[in-house]
């Protein structure tokens, strides 16, 4: 899928909130300035959510409940933790059933830690434009 402007990343994210449940677990990767913030404000516009969205680079974790969203969201960025134990140490796995779970820089610790129901990977063009490869669950890939 081909997303030309960050208008367009941020109504793909809207329209995605549809979609998505508690417990679902959405991994989002691309290098920095890739529009995974601006995918995230979306998603969490889609859930109700009138606020600015920052990125969590140095919080790690934002956290959004009922009533400002439909559902609570936990809107993580790995980028800046070093191992592991310091996921352990956030506790993403506790109350995961309750909540969605939006999680920027999914591939520094692999599958075997983050489990997504969906996976977004994300690849800036010279253009300006990204091109988005989306999987859900076990689907095949599209582009």
């Amino acid at each position: 899928m081909i997303i030309a402007t960050d208008a367009d990343m941020r109504a793909f994210g809207h329209a995605l909130a549809q979609d998505l449940k508690p417990s679902d677990w959405v991994a989002i990767n691309g290098p920095l300035g890739a529009g995974k913030t601006v995918l995230c404000a979306g998603i969490l516009s889609g859930l109700g959510f009138e606020g600015e969205v920052a990125s969590p680079s140095y919080a790690i974790v934002h956290s959004y409940e009922p009533p400002d969203v439909l559902v609570a969201v936990a809107h993580v960025d790995l980028y800046r933790l070093d191992n592991a134990d310091e996921l352990d140490e956030l506790g993403l796995a506790d109350e995961r059933s309750e909540r969605i779970t939006l999680v920027e820089w999914a591939e520094r610790f692999g599958s075997a830690y983050v489990v997504a129901s969906h996976r977004i990977d994300i690849a800036p063009q010279s253009d300006g434009s990204r091109i988005l490869t989306v999987k859900m669950d076990n689907d095949d890939t599209s582009n």
